[in-house]
Formats: C-alpha cells, sequence, structure tokens
C-alpha cells in the first residue's frame, strides 16, 4: 500500500512532467520579488489556481527550470487521506532531488492548503529554515487563510493577494476584445453586448469562457461553495444552507436587519434563530459568497445596531438564485458597483466602504473612505436619462456633501452621462460601463 511519503512524491512527479494549462493574464499579479509568503485568497474557481500557474508560466519565462517549481493542490484526491506529514515529505522530496544545490531558490505552490490542519505551523517553519531558499506561495478558499487562532505564526511573514471573480475590463479581454483610447460607435455597441452577458451571468472565469450551458455551470459553482466551503463548518442540515443562500441571493443590495430577516425566514417555515443565522452569515462571507457594508457614522455605536446592506459576490449568483436581472435592474447595478468597490478595497488597506443614511431618510449608496477623509460619494441609478433620475438622489448626495465636506460626486446611470452644478457643487454622471471600464 502507498504511504503518504510515495503519495506526495507521486503528485510532485506527475507536476513536472505535465504541460501547463493555458493561462490568461488578470489584472492581478503576485509578488515574486518578495521574500514573503505569498497568500491568495478569493471565492473557489475564482481563478487562484490559474494565477499560481500564470505565475509558474512567468518563471520559466525568465529561464527558471521547471524542477525549480512545485505545485501541490490539497484537493487532490491522490493525497487523501490529508496529513500534515505532507509539509515534511515536501521538505525530504527537495533534499532526495538535491533540488538545492541544483538551483538558486525552489517556488513552492501550495494549493487549498487550508485542508490540513494546523498548516501554519509547519509553512512557517519551513519559511523562518529556508529563508531565501524556500519561496512560499499558498492559496485558500476562505477569507480567514491567514486570521486564524494559529496567524499569528505568519504576522509579519506575509503579503495577501485577493483573487475574486473577473471585473469587467478583465471579462471583455477574456472575449479578446481589448481597451482603446478611443471608442467608435461599433465599439460600443460591442461593449454593451458583453455587459449585459456580465451582468446576467457574471465574472467567473469558466462561465465567461463557456460558449453554453452557463447557467448548469453557475449552478455547479454556487453549490460547490456551499458543499465544500460552507457546510463542512456550519454543522447543519444541508437545506437550511441552502434557503439561507438563496434568500439572501433575493435581498441582495437591501438593508437587512438579522431579526427582521430572521422573522421573515421563520414566517416562510424556515426556523432558524438570530444567533445561528448571524453564524451561517459570517461562515458565507469568510467563503466569499457575500460581503456586507456598515452604515457610515463616526459612532461605532451605530455601525453596530444600524441593518447592514449584504451584496453577492458575483451577478451571476443572484441571477441564478436570486432575482433576474430585468426584474430589477437598479439593484443588479448597484450590486456591481459594490463589487467592483470591493475589488478596490481589497488592493489599498486605506479604503473603506460604507453606506449613509440620516434621520430625515437621505441616503447615499456607498460612501468610500480613504484613511480618515471620505473621497467620494456615490449614488447608483438605472437611469437612461436625466430626467429619470429622482430628485431624491440628487438630495441625498448633497445632503452628504454638506456632512463630510467631500466634493467628489458621483451618479453611475444606466445610459446618462453629463455634468451640472446643483447648490454650487458639481455632480458627474457616468454610465455603469464606462465606470466599470475606469
Amino acid at each position: 500500500m502507498e504511504n503518504h511519503k510515495d503519495k506526495l512524491r507521486s503528485v510532485v512527479e506527475e507536476y513536472w512532467r505535465k504541460e501547463l494549462p493555458d493561462t490568461k493574464e488578470r489584472a492581478i499579479s503576485l509578488k515574486i520579488e518578495s521574500d514573503l509568503i505569498n497568500d491568495i485568497v478569493g471565492p473557489r474557481r475564482a481563478g487562484k489556481t490559474y494565477l499560481m500557474y500564470f505565475t509558474i508560466r512567468k518563471l520559466l519565462d525568465t529561464g527558471i527550470e521547471k524542477e525549480a517549481t512545485i505545485y501541490i493542490n490539497f484537493e487532490n484526491r491522490k493525497l487523501l487521506p490529508l496529513t500534515p506529514d505532507y509539509f515534511n515529505d515536501l521538505i525530504d522530496v527537495i533534499h532526495a532531488k538535491r533540488l538545492f544545490e541544483k538551483h538558486k531558490t525552489i517556488f513552492i505552490f501550495l494549493d487549498e492548503v487550508q485542508r490540513i490542519g494546523e498548516w501554519e505551523k509547519y509553512i512557517r517553519s519551513i519559511y523562518d529554515e529556508f529563508k531565501g531558499k524556500i519561496k512560499i506561495f499558498i492559496s485558500g478558499s476562505t477569507s480567514k487563510l491567514t486570521e486564524s487562532e494559529l496567524s499569528y505564526l505568519l504576522t509579519g511573514r506575509h503579503l495577501t493577494t485577493h483573487v475574486y471573480p473577473l471585473s469587467f475590463r478583465e471579462f471583455i479581454s477574456f472575449k479578446n476584445f481589448y481597451i482603446k483610447e478611443y471608442f467608435i460607435e461599433q465599439d460600443i455597441a460591442l461593449i454593451k453586448e458583453y455587459f449585459r452577458e456580465y451582468s446576467e451571468f457574471g465574472g467567473f472565469p469558466e462561465v465567461t469562457l463557456l460558449p453554453s450551458g452557463k447557467e448548469e455551470l453557475i449552478q455547479t459553482l454556487f453549490s460547490d461553495i456551499i458543499n465544500r466551503d460552507i457546510l463542512p463548518k456550519a454543522k447543519r442540515r444541508g437545506e437550511i444552507i441552502d434557503d439561507l443562500a438563496y434568500f439572501l441571493c433575493s435581498n441582495s443590495g437591501k438593508l437587512a436587519s438579522f431579526t427582521k430577516l430572521t422573522g421573515t425566514l421563520n414566517s416562510m417555515g424556515i426556523k432558524v434563530s438570530v444567533p445561528t443565522f448571524e453564524k451561517y452569515f459570517s461562515i458565507m462571507k469568510e467563503a466569499f459568497l457575500f460581503f456586507d457594508l456598515a452604515i457610515y457614522s463616526y459612532k461605532v455605536k451605530d455601525q453596530m445596531q444600524y441593518p447592514r446592506k449584504i451584496y453577492c459576490m458575483d451577478p451571476g449568483f443572484i441571477n441564478f438564485a436570486g432575482f433576474k436581472f430585468s426584474e430589477d435592474w437598479g439593484r443588479l447595478m448597484e450590486n456591481l458597483v459594490a463589487i467592483e468597490l470591493q475589488r478596490t478595497k481589497s488592493k489599498s488597506p486605506l479604503i473603506e466602504i460604507f453606506y449613509w443614511k440620516n434621520q430625515q431618510e437621505r441616503e447615499v449608496d456607498f460612501v468610500i473612505r480613504e484613511g480618515l477623509p471620505v473621497k467620494q460619494l456615490i449614488q447608483v441609478t438605472n437611469a437612461s436619462s436625466r430626467e429619470n433620475i429622482q430628485k431624491r438622489e440628487i438630495t441625498g448626495l448633497l445632503r452628504a456633501e454638506e456632512e463630510f465636506k467631500c466634493s467628489n460626486l458621483l451618479v453611475i446611470t444606466w445610459e446618462y452621462e453629463g455634468e451640472e452644478i446643483a447648490d454650487g457643487k458639481k455632480i458627474v454622471y457616468t454610465p455603469l460601463w464606462k465606470w466599470l471600464l475606469e
């Protein structure tokens, strides 16, 4: 019977012999030049593995031999049952193959590393012992990859890269359409067609590249995240988790009080308590199925007490599990803006995103803060012309401008583009497709 060391050796040998799959360039890249551990986090099948493959290709293009790179996916059935001994076995393979003598640096890529318990201890040990000789890349389908009870072991030793489904700019490049300095009428017509597809089916790379059967693949991806990244942590009957996920997709973009949502669920026959709902939502956030925004307030108590706005990580999931984009186009547009802002936030630790609402019920969809000052105020509307933009959208912006002394006022529309001065303040109007490409 094959022991775990033989299993690992076999997987490594297989990787060395096989051709790397074709990959497409993303707008994100790993920090090859840094000695720190690169951790890559994001939803399942959003492109973490292919970012690793793309990075390996870049290394090979610089003259590094494939034998100086090792890729292991801990969801590979050949490695089951998983054991922490694999980390020591990996070092044994490196010594047995005399890789340190042959190569200046060994690049190790460990996919879905969180599948092995207490992996942090072993990664820390390898990092400290072989710093300068081994460069480590790890990935996981959980935002808590480096936030576990053991994560203090990696403090100061890692850099995080977030991999989300494709941005709209990446989406159209996957369709072999490239951004030009000027768009002619034909370009704009094609971009708008791509935008409708992106809004309906989302940005998961496999879905984008699939010519047909997109709905079935979206359903599979949705189920995969629930079954593999949520249910094992929830320890509850699957149908309850499914019901909650579908329910949250349907409420995407709405103000959500857990108490009220729980009441609604109970009235629908889905019995769950408020603390349990909060716990499950937290697990769904960790798996990158949803994220939420707090109200902008100088009082922490307000941020804790006021409802939060819940958004889904991909519009394809909303259309599959929530509501069709044709039913509530404005809410889907708002969700697309929220995803893009979340992507921006992941690249800049100083950026924070909120919604705003005052006592008079004036609202602003997004308040973007960079450090302490408010950097931008954004409203989203499905209006196609200036006449269709409701007065309350502008009033909300102007009230928030007074409160935060922020002059960067933006209204994201479906079609309308322009500028105007209102109460002495400049407001810019931009179509969503154009804003997503900026």
